[in-house]
């Protein structure tokens, strides 16, 4: 007797909703279609995410239709304009986790009240931009649960970018939203009001958040009022700060500011900077201590950067710039190295050489010659990631023979430990072992190769077009 069910196992529900979580929209469309039974629990799927700058002609839906499944949407993108809001409010979609509100009008702040109102303890993740110049304050209120209502906010992420809010309203929204870990306040304005205490009466602390991405202006109340303490007061647990340019002349001391970050933010070792080579110098060199991750513009990458960045040498892992185009490292040709960076190569280095600890080193836009690569020994052995540039090895066949050289060489090393793991520490990763595998080959492919070699933890390589990857062994 067999002991199998005798239904099909796609008529289970619970095998069907598990389905329904994996299947991309199309599909999911293509499921609801096969019967009512299915429709039922691939409807969900169809309506998770609604990207408003892909379907456009979703205010012109029949209004019963918004109504009956819009209680399934969980993230909507690209909300720009009336009609995209009232979609959401006229949906009743108020278990929305994910929302992203862009470019609308100021005269729209009633409705994006409403929406804000309906799904303020769903929401997860919530970002609001705006573009227009005018002010335009942010209803801090309907982001805040009703007197009657015992809710709790579940926001983790949240982007505020181009608005204004009182920092009173700003100290009240991150004591409602004890499960935020990352806030992002590039580009808005907390204006200061008289103070009624002159200790500041609402210092709360938020220990969740750890990503703060805001300029120093904003964080060190640039208005020059007096007695407010800097935002790195709320957050006693931050690790990472993107410091959003351009920053206006300090108003107070760099020892000052170095005593505050010091103070609040104990555990702060990220720091990204966009700021002109003196001001990101200044930052980088003496407000901050024992730095593990620092980003800087590529642009802005000079002498006074380097030095600022070797003040961390002993704990920095990572060294990253930024550059404007997303797409950089999917470009089939990398773009040209600017003219006035072409000589900065050898200055960089002293980074991979001096940073022992370093385990990413990405610099794309910046050209090193193997010459004097080869005259001193990178001392971080660690490296696992690295974006850089090699002079000569300037064509996609090359980059391409470097990369294959260096890949082989990694599956000789991985054999020869096989074969003797009381020799793994000298046969594997010894410069006479790397020159062995490419005898008498002196062509810029592979000297690059053999200089990749000497990292045993190096997974991740760009070397000007495509990122190649190696699994650890």
């Amino acid at each position: 007797m067999s002991l199998l069910p005798s239904t099909n196992p796609l008529e289970t529900p619970e095998i069907l909703r598990r389905i329904s979580r994996f299947v991309t929209t199309r599909d999911a469309a293509a499921c609801a279609r096969v019967c009512k039974a299915w429709f039922g629990h691939f409807a969900s799927a169809i309506w998770h995410a609604i990207d408003f700058a892909v379907h456009k002609n979703l205010h012109q839906m029949d209004a019963k239709v918004l109504t009956k499944y819009g209680h399934h949407i969980r993230v909507a993108e690209n909300v720009r304009s009336e009609n995209h809001i009232l979609v959401l409010i006229g949906s009743n979609a108020r278990d929305l986790r994910e929302l992203s509100i862009t470019e609308w009008p100021p005269e729209f702040n009633a409705h994006i009240s409403d929406l804000l109102r309906l799904v303020n303890v769903s929401i997860e993740s919530l970002k609001i931009s705006l573009s227009y110049s005018a002010t335009t304050y942010f209803a801090v209120d309907s982001l805040l649960p009703t007197s009657r209502s015992s809710a709790t906010l579940k926001l983790r992420s949240l982007e505020i970018h181009g608005l204004t809010m009182s920092r009173d309203a700003f100290s009240l929204l991150l004591r409602n939203c004890p499960s935020l870990t990352i806030l992002d306040i590039k580009g808005s304005t907390l204006v200061s009001l008289p103070i009624r205490n002159k200790s500041y009466e609402d210092n709360y602390q938020l220990l969740g958040v750890t990503d703060l991405r805001a300029g120093f202006n904003q964080v060190f109340s640039a208005d020059g009022s007096k007695g407010e303490p800097p935002l790195l007061v709320h957050f006693p647990n931050l690790r990472t700060w993107e410091m959003s340019g351009p920053t206006k002349p300090f108003q107070i001391s760099i020892g000052n500011i170095r005593d505050k970050v010091t103070r609040h933010c104990p555990l702060l070792r990220e720091l990204a900077t966009w700021d002109s080579a003196p001001v990101a110098s200044n930052m980088i060199a003496q407000a901050f201590e024992d730095l593990e991750v620092i980003g800087v513009e590529n642009e802005h990458i000079s002498a006074e950067i380097i030095m600022a960045i070797l003040n961390h040498q002993e704990t920095l892992k990572s060294v990253l710039t930024h550059y404007n185009e997303n797409t950089l490292y999917a470009f089939g040709k990398a773009p040209r190295v600017p003219w006035n960076l072409l000589e900065t190569g050898w200055i960089i280095q002293s980074i991979p050489r001096l940073c022992t600890r370093l385990e990413r080193l990405e610099l794309p836009l910046y050209e090193m010659n193997m010459d004097d690569i080869e005259v001193a020994k990178w001392g971080c052995k660690h490296l696992e990631v690295l974006y850089i540039r090699i002079k000569y090895l300037n064509t996609m066949e090359k980059i391409d023979r470097a990369i294959q050289l260096w890949k082989e060489g990694r599956s000789i090393t991985v054999i020869g430990k096989m074969r003797s793991k009381k020799e793994e520490t000298s046969a594997s990763s010894s410069p006479q072992s790397i020159i062995a595998i490419l005898p008498e080959d002196n062509s810029i492919e592979a000297r690059v190769a053999r200089h990749l070699l000497k990292f045993k933890n190096l997974q991740r390589v760009w070397l000007g077009w495509k990122i190649h990857e190696v699994h650890q062994e």
